[in-house]
């Protein structure tokens, strides 16, 4: 816990050697954790990144920090997708695209790439893999009862119902799905 000797060493190396994608890194870190100097702290990512475009850790990260300090949603995708293997290195950032293309409202995309993933639980992500799943799969079913597509907003329902095993995770005893049968009750209804 000695964050000031650490954050003058950083500053002496980059002096040094400003090169080293690292020690840009970590000072970002300690800038925004430690400081409260978030400009400053993504300038020193975005040189991280920079100096190491292959690093997902780093691309995550950068990512996130775009995200708290909320830069528009495209232009955060874009940069995923323009990182897109290092994108599909780690399920936490994956996961995050997915999130953006759920959040612009483009479910189709986002139900195709929960689809062809495998997940795998880490901590600090229960659950968040399954909200995605759902949310798309409500909002499309929602989207199809509009226009008359009964049938198919049914599928997508029951779909949700029941999480596919590539989710990484199960469904917990007592999960609420109001939102689901209330959708299907619809659904039934227009049926007649």
């Amino acid at each position: 816990r000695e964050y000031d000797e650490a954050i003058g060493y950083w500053e002496r190396s980059i002096k040094l050697d400003d090169g080293f994608a690292t020690v840009q890194r970590n000072l970002s870190l300690a800038c925004y954790n430690k400081l409260n100097e978030p400009k400053k702290s993504l300038i020193l990512l975005e040189r991280a990144f920079e100096l190491n475009t292959t690093d997902a850790r780093v691309l995550m990260e950068l990512d996130q920090l775009y995200k708290i300090q909320h830069h528009p949603r495209e232009k955060r995708l874009a940069f995923l997708e323009k990182y897109i293997v290092l994108t599909n290195q780690r399920d936490d950032v994956y996961l995050e695209r997915i999130t953006l293309y759920n959040q612009l409202g483009i479910y189709e995309k986002a139900q195709e790439l929960i689809a062809a993933r495998q997940f795998h639980p880490w901590e600090g992500g229960e659950g968040k893999v399954v909200f995605q799943f759902l949310l798309c799969h409500i909002e499309l079913a929602k989207n199809a009862l509009s226009e008359g597509r009964i049938e198919h907003a049914l599928t997508l329902l029951n779909t949700a119902e029941t999480y596919p095993v590539n989710l990484g995770e199960g469904k917990l005893y007592g999960t609420q799905e109001n939102d689901i049968y209330y959708l299907q009750g619809c659904a039934y209804e227009a049926l007649g």
